[in-house]
C-alpha cells in the first residue's frame, strides 16, 4: 500500500492518529516479544517489566497497564518464576506487598528498554525532539483514559 498523500488526506486527522499509534503498538508488542534475550516472555511480561521502573502495588501496575489485576498477576507470577522480579512488603503499609525487578530483572528491563528505543525511532521516524513532544501528548491520553475507567483486556486474555 502507497503512503501517498492522496490516500492518507482521506482520512480525518483523528483516524491519522489512530492509524499512526495502532502501527507503533503493533510494532513495539510485535518485535519486543522477540528481543534476542534469554527468556521466555510474552507481551504481558514484556509490558510489564517495561513499567516497573520503581517497585509498586500489584493494583498501580494493573492501571498503569491498563489491563485487569489478574492479567498482572499472572504475568507476574511468569517474571517471578524466572527470578526477574520479587515481593517485598509496602515499607508504607506493612500488610500490603510491592514487585520490584531483581538483579537480573533490571539488566533484563534495560535490554528491553534499549531494543524498545530502537524499535520506536526505527518504526516512528520520529526525532528525539518529536518524541518529546509525543511523549507529552501520550501521557495526556494515558492519564485521561484511566480517568475515565479504561482498563485492557478481559480477564485470562493473554494476547
Amino acid at each position: 500500500m502507497s503512503d501517498t498523500p492522496d490516500i492518507w488526506d482521506l482520512y480525518t486527522t483523528e483516524v491519522q492518529a489512530m492509524m499512526g499509534v495502532f502501527a507503533l503498538q503493533l510494532q513495539l508488542e510485535q518485535r519486543l516479544t522477540h528481543t534476542p534475550t534469554p527468556g521466555d516472555l510474552g507481551k504481558p511480561e514484556c509490558h510489564l517489566l517495561i513499567i516497573l521502573a520503581a517497585p509498586r502495588r500489584m493494583g498501580e501496575l494493573a492501571q498503569l497497564a491498563m489491563k485487569t489485576p489478574s492479567a498482572v498477576t499472572a504475568a507476574a507470577a511468569m517474571l517471578e518464576k524466572q527470578g526477574l522480579i520479587r515481593r517485598v512488603r509496602d515499607p508504607r503499609d506493612g500488610r500490603a506487598w510491592l514487585l520490584e525487578l531483581t538483579e537480573e530483572g533490571r539488566a533484563r528491563r534495560c535490554e528491553l528498554i534499549e531494543a524498545a528505543f530502537g524499535i520506536f525511532y526505527e518504526t516512528s521516524g520520529l526525532t528525539q525532539e518529536e518524541a518529546k513532544i509525543l511523549a507529552g501528548l501520550a501521557k495526556k491520553i494515558h492519564n485521561k483514559a484511566i480517568q475515565s475507567g479504561a482498563v485492557g483486556p478481559c480477564e485470562g486474555d493473554r494476547t
